[in-house]
Parts: structure tokens; sequence; C-alpha cells
């Protein structure tokens, strides 16, 4: 990596899908960007969700001092390359499932690798105002509702934070709820499985979607008979849906933005009609679409595996994981040609 001073570009954003240990494919894809563009600039918005919540803050710490983004880096890769399923999840005992039956693994595991791979310091940093705008979602279950957190958020701290990352990672059933506020929540794929909605209402210009599927559902040959089984092919029908209409939407509301500003354009030399149309496109009820603060111009698209990765993405396998750190890696290359950021 070149040793030159960081040029964030002010609209850039990398978004993160779920999927479980196939974030190592993301990691590869940002592993190339590092390498091969960092020296141009880093993204100012990054989002993820689940495992792409785990992604998020160490992606965002590449934009930091070179001392402080190495070493960020090579956590994310040590983290999709060596670590297992036992690394993460601990499963209950039956006296355990007994006296309370909402899960089938504690996530103590997990929570403690997250404490000692993003420390405090490094979320005092993300907190700053010249750094990236870094966010996580999780599904607050009691509500319904879709939540948002970030370390800018007024009075964040570092333990509410790592919460919302745990509950973002955590697949209902399989692992333990966490409580937020008194609330049951989970992971943020349930609503959000993409979350690209947030980058835009941050104005993002461009963004760069990282998925972590194919494309389709893979075929299986098991006879589901055991819980887990049903759960996690519950979740990979479910989580594929979610994130095709997650990136849909995002195209339509660039479509939508491109018609506003050409609307705008043609009527540059009526001022007055051009106020009007302006103020409608500025309403409320239309602000999903057109809102003043979205300025998408282009979604890079194409970041994805060519080939499913597995059928169950709770299986964290060394040798595998290493194998897709390079196909993410393989992907960025031929799909980027240029840098994102200029």
């Amino acid at each position: 990596m070149k040793r030159t001073k960081s040029r964030v570009h002010p609209r850039t954003a990398l978004v993160i899908a779920g999927g479980g240990s196939k974030g190592a494919f993301a990691v590869g894809v940002i592993r190339h960007i590092f390498r091969e563009y960092r020296s141009t600039g880093w993204f100012s918005i990054i989002g993820g969700c689940s495992t792409g919540a785990l992604i998020t803050p160490l992606a965002g710490l590449l934009g930091a001092a070179p001392q402080m983004a190495e070493e960020a880096m090579q956590r994310l890769i040590r983290e999709y390359t060596t670590v297992t399923t036992e690394d993460i999840l601990e499963k209950n005992s039956v006296l355990d499932f007994i006296r309370q039956q909402n899960s089938l693994n504690k996530s103590t595991p997990l929570r403690k690798r997250v404490r000692e791979v993003f420390p405090a310091e490094w979320f005092g940093w993300l907190k700053r105002e010249d750094t990236p705008y870094c966010y996580v979602v999780y599904t607050n279950f009691q509500s319904g509702a879709l939540e948002v957190a970030s370390p800018k958020d007024p009075g964040m701290s570092w333990e509410r934070f790592i919460d919302a990352m745990i509950a973002s990672a955590s697949v209902p059933a399989i692992m333990e709820p966490v409580l937020i506020d008194g609330q049951v929540c989970y992971d943020g794929g349930v609503r959000d499985l993409l979350p690209l909605a947030r980058a835009i209402s941050l104005g993002a210009e461009r963004i760069v979607p990282v998925m972590l599927s194919s494309g389709a559902v893979p075929q299986s040959q098991s006879r589901f008979r055991r819980l887990d089984k049903v759960l996690l092919r519950t979740l990979a029908i479910m989580l594929d849906e979610t994130g095709m209409n997650d990136l849909q939407m995002a195209k339509r509301i660039n479509t939508a933005i491109q018609a506003r500003q050409e609307i705008l354009r043609s009527l540059a030399l009526r001022p007055r009609c051009r106020k009007k149309i302006r103020e409608i496109f500025e309403r409320e009820e239309y602000s999903d679409l057109f809102g003043a603060e979205k300025r998408l111009v282009r979604i890079i698209e194409g970041l994805r595996p060519d080939q499913v990765l597995t059928d169950n993405s709770l299986r964290f396998d060394p040798e595998l994981m290493k194998q897709w750190v390079m196909l993410g890696e393989d992907k960025a290359r031929s799909v980027l040609s240029s840098s994102p950021f200029t």
C-alpha cells in the first residue's frame, strides 16, 4: 500500500450484506480495494448487516493512518481465515435449553472475540467527525422495527455499539437474543440484508454493495429432520429474497433520483416552474424516493460470488474461508477496473 495521505471521497459508500462465514468473500473484496486503491481515498460511508456488521467498523478503520489501517486489515483477514464455529458459538447443554428455550447456542465466544478485535480506542476513532460514517442494522423483535446504530450517534458507547453488532449477527433461534434497552433484538437480515437505504439517505453518490450469495438458493439433499437444519434452510431462502429486494429498491431509488435531476435540468430556463417542481419532489410523502439528501448516481454491481459458497453459513471452516477470501479478491479485480473514489 502506498503511504500517501488519506483523501476520503465525500459520498462513496461500501455496504456489506449478511451471510455468516461467507463474510470471507467480502473481506477479500475489501482487501483488494485496500491494496489497489487506498492511495486514492477511502469510503466515507460504510454499513453492514449480520456478518457485514462485524466487518463494518474494521473496514472503516482502513481509512485511518497506515499503522492502524494495516492492523485492522490484518485482523479482518485473521478473523475470516482462522476462526472455527466453536470460536463463535457455544452449544447449549440440555439443562440450558430447558431453562431458556429460545436458542440452540450461546454467543459468549463471539462477544469476547468482537471486544478483542475491535477495542474501545478504535471505536473512539470512529466517533470523530473526520472519520468514515459506519453503521450496522439489527431487528427489534418486540417492535418489529429495523434499528440503525453508528459510533457517531449521540451518546453511543463502545459497549452499546458492540451490542448492536452482536444483535445484527444473531440468527433467531440458532443464537441467543441481545437485549438493547430491554428489547429483544436479533439479526438485521430479517428486515434488511443489504442495508443500502441508510447510505442513500446520507447522500451517497456512489455505492459499492457486496453480496454474499450467488443469486440462487442452493439445491439441498437434506430431509430436514433436525431443527437446526430447518432453521438454516428457512434463513437461506428468506435472506436470498430479502437481499434481492434490497438491491432492487436501491435501483428504483437511483432511477427516481436521475429522473428528478433530468427534470430539473430541463427547467433551467424556467426558474419559477423549476422551484415548484423542486417543492413537489421535497414533499415528505415522496422523501423515500426523492428526498433532498439523496444523490445516488451509480451502483457498482457484480461484487458477489459466481457460485454457491455454502448451504450452512454458520459453519466456519478456515480452509474454505481462505478460498472465499481469494474469490472475493478475484471478483473485485474483475469488476473494479479503476478506483471507486475518483
